[in-house]
């Protein structure tokens, strides 16, 4: 029986500064496992630092990447406790431009939400439990460098924790409530949508099987957060341009 081994703060560094480097590239873990010749599991196993990764799958993957190896631990910081950190690398938010968090268990589905947003301009990553989801907007210790969400797409079905449940979890932290969650998800049970809608979800969206009306539906949703409403997030740039408007002469409702 093999032994389990736990893994280095080096190994979860590299495991991290992976999966943001997958983000960046707006890849699935399918497509990198396809890429590599491997399974998106162990592609998984690496970021998770569940699995060592050797030195030439660590360059195969770079190179995938369009990253530098020396640029991948040139702004390593080590603190007093021996974990790693790094300095900001994910670029900054611009108008009219979404960070958007998807929480999606399922590569083929996260594959599947990424082209039918493929036509936007979004800021886009992906996590695939509940745990990682927290890391990420409450603890900040994933994926550190990747601005405060402006929405959210929550599968309902995903390991650790349901969505249902991290949802209300989040609409009770004061820090991070305001986020609009909107579920995504392959359940048309009117029970999950009673309850998705009372713990707090801005929409649901059911996983059509038929391509083209899902990134109709998914589309109408982006457009309505992006442009018909104001975001707290997005306040500055709403005030910007109601003063730019006004300057114009515009007639706007106050």
């Amino acid at each position: 029986m093999q032994q389990y081994r736990e893994p280095s703060e080096m190994d979860v560094f590299i495991g991290k500064r992976l999966r943001e480097s997958r983000n960046r590239r707006g890849l699935t873990l399918i497509d990198v496992g396809d890429k590599l010749g491997v399974s998106y599991q162990q592609v998984q196993k690496y970021e998770q630092a569940a699995s060592k990764i050797s030195a030439s799958m660590l360059h195969r993957v770079l190179s995938l990447y369009e990253v530098d190896i020396g640029s991948f631990f040139d702004d390593v910081i080590a603190d007093g406790d021996g974990k790693f950190c790094s300095r900001s690398r994910w670029p900054c938010g611009r108008d009219g431009f979404l960070n958007l968090l998807i929480v999606e268990d399922n590569p083929g589905d996260e594959a599947i939400t990424r082209s039918a947003l493929s036509e936007f301009d979004l800021n886009i990553l992906c996590v695939h439990d509940t745990t990682q989801m927290l890391q990420v907007l409450r603890y900040r210790t994933l994926c550190t460098d990747f601005p405060r969400p402006d929405l959210i797409f929550l599968d309902i079905y995903l390991p650790k924790c349901d969505g249902i449940r991290v949802m209300k979890d989040v609409k009770r932290d004061a820090s991070i409530c305001t986020i609009p969650i909107v579920v995504i998800t392959s359940s048309t049970k009117e029970e999950h949508m009673k309850q998705a809608y009372c713990s707090g979800a801005a929409g649901y969206i059911c996983k059509s099987p038929k391509f083209d009306l899902f990134k109709d539906n998914v589309a109408s949703c982006i457009k309505y957060w992006a442009e018909a409403v104001v975001l707290p997030s997005r306040i500055c740039d709403f005030e910007a341009q109601k003063n730019r408007e006004v300057k114009a002469g515009s007639n706007i409702a106050v």
